[in-house]
């Protein structure tokens, strides 16, 4: 270094060490690329805020997609390493955002370094970081593994790396990475000799809860996943141990990486077992393994969104008066996105029609697709578009950024974690629902289902994908979102609650575009485009307008109460920790709160299960009433050992009464016609479709109805293919959608068995009403029914299906909310669909051949 040099580096060191302020840093001491000498009004308000809270140990920041939180983040972290003189790290999702960070930090002058490899490849910090000169920036999973660079408690292979303080952006998926990185997934085909030696220890635990299921996952069905029941875990923990310490080798890197940090504490996981893979997943994110997050000084978290403060409290352990005063700021100009569903402007309008489109709109823009699975994938790569894949993405988003149309691209499972800003992507479509990636979160659907925190993940991760197209002030974007689940979903009102204000006032406008007015298909599809077309040409009158529709979507719109969910979260993690630590006391305490909080709710059953899982060990005397009353609430959750039967049968309200509230909870009658579609679609009797999503619809079909409508064999393998509890009747229902011949003895013998299920469980047997949904109405020889049973064949099933599309035809006529019961009375018993007259209208009896 020159003299002049180093009087310069002298001179700036002894002129700046009091300078932390972090609007004066960026002022006076960086030195920014041209054109990017300026911070916003908003960015400038936020540090303002943060700089005096700034000894606040967890401080949660708000701030929407495209307000250059990057910045404030990187800001933060650099005022914090000029304070205290200690290493600072910016966490990041991913490698893509990592590279994005150091980017923005280039253009601004802020000195940011990533982790180095020396020349025996081992992974090493530079000392920029390690002497606080420069912010590191790294993925979250870098530091939250097994094998960390950053130190892991109990292991000599690294130091444990001091951190002065962290910034974790994009939170909602670093939860998840950290939930993976502490969880071992064994796959069937990859270990298929440990997955058969941990399913062969479960064998009669399995086996109790169902004899079925067990033979589904014994075929390799992935769709049945059964939990190990808890108490079945802790008796078998030395053998799991065992098992997992011997494959505990590089050559198995999904135990190798992950192990470590479960090893100590395995009595506390929870293990998930399906078709084609196992999971082994603590009942909370060890953090305490990684020191230097557990003991960082000081921990920022941004995010666009609060949706996931559940997680970031119960998860990671941030402080709930963090979560509870967020440091917010006023929204900044954001670009315009228009949303729309073609489906819901006009039914008729169908998903091939809605792929063309955007065919043929790439020619002139670039068009991004966002699906979850390969089934979602297939007929848009049918269409031409490209499926981008996780090992060329950085190139395939180069490609996106270095052309502004010819594009026609797909992203499976990408709702987040990459950004499309101006011309990269101007026409964005979410294709389906987002499906839920591990077991855990699979058993979510059932064990609680319309639970709101399980709906809140389902519409963060869509406004999280919706935000992936429009990045800045400047930028604009067509969002199309298509698929009978996803549209179900948004469709009912109090859904909508669950997203942001900004995103409720377009998701309001754009689905409403024809409100009130009838037109064809071919003037819908004119309407389509041009809609888009004033959209993509950024015309002032529609920019003017979405202007002003966002700045008073804040005060038009409500948003969901999430007050008690920041205590039950709180609860929660303290009622674990309590339990890991022996303290009953306070285990009870923190599930009396939470019981209190969930009673009455679709989670109150998994609430009580969770209390027993807690006191498996403290106390066996309440563990299986606790059980059972968890099992009586939910037929989904684990079967208790010492179930008993209820004789008493539960008097339901009217079938008109719940079939009015859930025609009210739809926004526009085109909903219902929507949903009715979907279910239709999938009665079907067909060896092509698969038995469980029949199942699945009937049902939807029964709770669409008004009746209490439940799967009992999906829950336990012991009962009906469903089961509907009307008013005065109860129907046990088996599904055969797959048979193409007449009634077989063993189809016989199954509805036999769901009837002897039936009167174990309740005390009025005249009540119940057996019926077989199959093709044919014969027996085969050497199959007998003595009449216990009705038949729903094919010809009685078409002409269900052609009532029930003529019901909601009728029922997308008008705004749901003006049906008055009277009409609902009317169309009910005009298309057959009431208590009274369903069974004898569309059933027959079993005949002989």
């Amino acid at each position: 270094m020159s003299f002049f040099s180093q009087r310069m580096k002298a001179f700036a060191s002894t002129t700046s060490d009091t300078l932390i302020n972090p609007v004066d840093l960026f002022n006076k001491k960086l030195v920014h690329q041209k054109g990017y000498d300026f911070l916003r009004g908003n960015q400038t308000e936020f540090l303002k805020k943060w700089d005096t809270r700034r000894e606040d140990r967890d401080i949660v920041g708000l701030m929407d997609t495209g307000s250059g939180k990057t910045l404030i983040g990187l800001l933060m972290l650099y005022s914090k390493a000029q304070e205290i003189k200690e290493p600072v790290v910016y966490l990041c999702p991913d490698n893509q955002l990592v590279e994005q960070v150091c980017t923005q930090a280039s253009l601004y002058g802020i000195p940011v370094c990533q982790i180095e490899k020396n020349e025996y490849g081992r992974q090493e910090f530079p000392s920029e970081f390690s002497n606080s000169e420069a912010v590191l920036v790294t993925t979250f999973e870098r530091l939250f593994n097994g094998k960390s660079i950053f130190g892991v408690n109990g292991s000599t292979d690294r130091e444990i790396q001091n951190i002065g303080a962290l910034l974790i952006d994009d939170a909602h998926e670093c939860v998840k990475k950290a939930r993976s990185k502490s969880t071992i997934t064994i796959k069937r085909d990859r270990q298929q000799k440990l997955f058969n030696e941990i399913l062969s220890i479960f064998n009669d635990a399995l086996a109790y809860q169902g004899v079925g299921a067990l033979a589904s996952i014994r075929r390799g069905e992935a769709s049945v996943i059964k939990q190990v029941p808890y108490w079945a875990w802790k008796n078998s923990i030395g053998s799991i141990q065992a098992l997992l310490e011997s494959y505990n080798e590089e050559a198995h890197p999904n135990i190798y990486f992950n192990f470590s940090l479960i090893s100590n504490n395995l009595e506390n996981c929870e293990c998930f077992i399906s078709g084609n893979s196992i999971e082994i997943t603590p009942m909370l994110i060890p953090t305490e393994n990684i020191p230097s997050y557990e003991g960082a000084k000081y921990r920022y978290i941004l995010s666009a969104t609060l949706g996931n403060n559940y997680e970031l409290i119960r998860e990671l352990g941030i402080d709930r008066d963090s979560i509870e005063n967020p440091i917010t700021v006023d929204n900044v100009s954001m670009g315009e996105r228009l949303i729309i569903s073609p489906k819901r402007i006009h039914k008729e309008i169908t998903d091939n029609e809605i792929r063309e489109l955007c065919r043929e709109y790439s020619n002139y823009v670039n068009v991004a697709i966002i699906v979850p699975n390969e089934t979602k994938a297939s007929p848009w790569i049918d269409k031409g578009a490209k499926l981008i894949k996780t090992e060329n993405i950085i190139n395939d988003l180069n490609t996106l950024k270095s052309t502004n149309k010819g594009n026609f691209v797909v992203f499976m499972n990408r709702y987040d974690g990459i950004d499309m800003i101006d011309s990269m992507c101007r026409i964005l479509v979410i294709d389906g629902m987002p499906t839920k990636e591990s077991l855990k979160e699979k058993l979510d659907a059932p064990y609680r289902k319309d639970s709101i925190l399980t709906n809140l993940k389902r519409a963060q991760t869509i406004e999280q994908g919706l935000g992936r197209a429009v990045r800045s002030g400047t930028d604009h974007c067509v969002s199309i979102l298509m698929g009978s689940d996803l549209l179900s979903f948004i469709s009912i009102n109090k859904n909508k609650e669950l997203f942001s204000q900004s995103t409720q006032a377009q998701l309001d406008f754009g689905f409403n575009l024809t409100e009130n007015v009838t037109f064809t298909k071919q003037k819908a599809i004119e309407i389509v485009k041009e809609s888009m077309g004033s959209c993509l040409k950024a015309e002032e009158d529609w920019r003017q307008f979405h202007k002003n529709m966002i700045n008073e979507a804040q005060q038009k719109y409500s948003k969901v109460d999430l007050a008690n969910m920041i205590k039950i979260a709180e609860c929660e993690r303290n009622a674990i920790r309590a339990s890991i630590r022996k303290q009953v006391q306070v285990v009870d305490v923190n599930m009396k709160n939470i019981t209190a909080l969930t009673d009455g709710t679709s989670d109150e059953g998994w609430m009580y299960q969770f209390y027993a899982q807690l006191l498996n060990d403290l106390d066996t005397n309440r563990v299986q009433d606790l059980q059972l009353r968890a099992f009586e609430a939910n037929g989904s959750l684990i079967k208790p050992l010492t179930f008993v039967k209820s004789r008493r049968v539960k008097r339901y309200s009217n079938q008109l009464s719940v079939f009015k509230k859930h025609i009210h909870q739809y926004e526009k009658g085109t909903d219902i016609a929507i949903k009715v579609d979907n279910i239709i679609s999938l009665l079907l009797y067909s060896p092509q479709l698969y038995y469980k999503e029949f199942e699945k619809a009937v049902q939807e079909l029964g709770e669409f109805l008004g009746f209490e409508s439940t799967q009992p064999d999906m829950g336990t393998n012991d009962g009906p293919d469903n089961f509907w509890r009307m008013e005065n009747v109860d129907l046990v229902i088996e599904c055969k959608n797959n048979s193409i011949n007449n009634i077989s003895r063993q189809e016989t013998e199954q509805m036999s068995s769901s009837i002897r299920w039936y009167k174990e469980r309740y005390a009025e047997e005249e009540r119940m009403m057996p019926i077989m949904l199959h093709r044919s109405d014969f027996l085969e020889n050497n199959a007998y029914a003595n009449e216990e049973f009705v038949v729903i064949n094919e010809s009685k099933l078409e002409m269900f299906k052609t009532n029930l599309r003529g019901m909601s035809e009728e029922l997308s006529c008008k705004p749901p909310n003006m049906w008055l019961d009277s009409e609902l009375d009317t169309l009910l018993t005009k298309y057959h669909l009431d208590e009274k007259s369903f069974v004898d209208y569309y059933s027959t009896k079993v005949k002989r051949t």
